[in-house]
Parts: C-alpha cells; sequence; structure tokens
C-alpha cells in the first residue's frame, strides 16, 4: 500500500466510564486518536456476503499499525458525522504494519457536521 492512499482522516472512539459532577458514573465514547486512514465501502463478494446478513453498510478502513495499536472490537470510528461500529480488525499478514478494520455505520447514531460527537450519557453496552 502506498502511504498516499490513507488520505481520509477518521477519529477512533474509546468507550469510558466518567465521573459525574454529582457523583454518577457515566459511560459514553470520548476521542481516543485522530488517525489517516485509507476507506473502502465493500464490493464484490464482500458486499454480498453482508448483504445477506443485513450488514451491507459495512465500509472497510486500514490504518498503520503503530497509529492504534491498542485497537479493539469495543471501540468505534467517527467519519464524515458518521459513527461506526468495529466488527474485526486484521492484523495485515501479522507483518505489524496495517491493520485493516471492517465496521459497520451504526444508523441510530450521527455525528455533527464537524465531527464532533453528541452527547449520550447513561447507556449501558
Amino acid at each position: 500500500m502506498q502511504p498516499g492512499e490513507l488520505r481520509n482522516r477518521i477519529e477512533i472512539q474509546r468507550l469510558t466510564k466518567t465521573q459525574g459532577i454529582y457523583g454518577d458514573t457515566k459511560i459514553c465514547f470520548l476521542p481516543l486518536k485522530k488517525v489517516w486512514a485509507k476507506v473502502n465501502g465493500l464490493h464484490g463478494k464482500e458486499y454480498w456476503e453482508a448483504k445477506e446478513y443485513g450488514v451491507e453498510r459495512t465500509v472497510e478502513f486500514v490504518i498503520r499499525y503503530s497509529a492504534c495499536r491498542d485497537l479493539t472490537e469495543k471501540d468505534r470510528i467517527l467519519f464524515r458525522g458518521a459513527f461506526f461500529n468495529i466488527s474485526s480488525i486484521d492484523n495485515v499478514m501479522y507483518r505489524n504494519e496495517y491493520l485493516k478494520i471492517k465496521a459497520t455505520a451504526d444508523i441510530t447514531e450521527r455525528g455533527n457536521r464537524d465531527g464532533a460527537k453528541p452527547e449520550r450519557f447513561g447507556q449501558g453496552v
């Protein structure tokens, strides 16, 4: 892969417990890192397999391994105002160079136009 292919800016968000001003515990996603990524929609055989399971809104993100080594399926991605729940992470050929992430658009939640996340506290996960 050519480094110039990583031309889309994405924000990785991590599920975090925070303390509210009244001592209550709140669960929300907070920004972890902004990284450069290659973004592709599924096509061909992958698209039709995803459509069969009803997850045709799946997108593939490719980032540098060093950009976020501790990425997990519990994290999510904010891209162009939409949130994507991570379904799988692949360390490409175990070379520790790139991570290939498959994520499905969360149609229940949208970010603001500027990419900021809406406040969502108290939701259980």
